[in-house]
């Protein structure tokens, strides 16, 4: 079906670039994953990778540093901030409403709707209308 759907694409000239990419996982990060990172957090997004299965996604060495982060109690460290936050995220990617925000930022930016990027009700609205497409219908993946 990807293939197809790949296909399509190259044919009418129509890719994601990597900065409208990189774009839709800050505003899923900016969004979704909290600022301040506490031992509650991390035991939050530890039960929700498994309940989502994104835990079995996750490097080994990742999965330690999240389970291991659970007996903290404020993390203060700015460089095990930012590695604890790019984990929440790609949890949250593997959710519902992760992957509504992500498209949603990626419909937006396609139709042009820069207004949409600023609210979260909107985002998740593209998103979900898009994610309930036919998958033969799906142009960005």
């Amino acid at each position: 079906m990807m293939l197809i759907t790949s296909a399509w694409c190259r044919a009418f000239g129509e890719s994601v670039g990597g900065e409208a990419v990189d774009l839709a996982k800050r505003t899923v990060s900016r969004f979704l994953v909290p600022v301040r990172v506490t031992g509650e957090t991390v035991d939050h997004y530890f039960r929700k990778a498994l309940r989502s299965n994104a835990w079995w996604k996750l490097r080994r060495e990742s999965r330690a540093l999240l389970y291991a982060s659970r007996a903290l109690r404020v993390v203060k460290s700015p460089v095990l901030l930012s590695i604890l936050r790019e984990l929440f995220l790609e949890i949250e990617l593997s959710t519902l409403r992760g992957k509504a925000v992500y498209y949603g930022v990626l419909v937006a930016l396609r139709q042009g709707l820069r207004e949409a990027l600023g609210d979260l009700k909107k985002l998740i609205t593209l998103g979900v209308g898009y994610l309930n497409l036919p998958l033969m219908w799906r142009v960005l993946g």
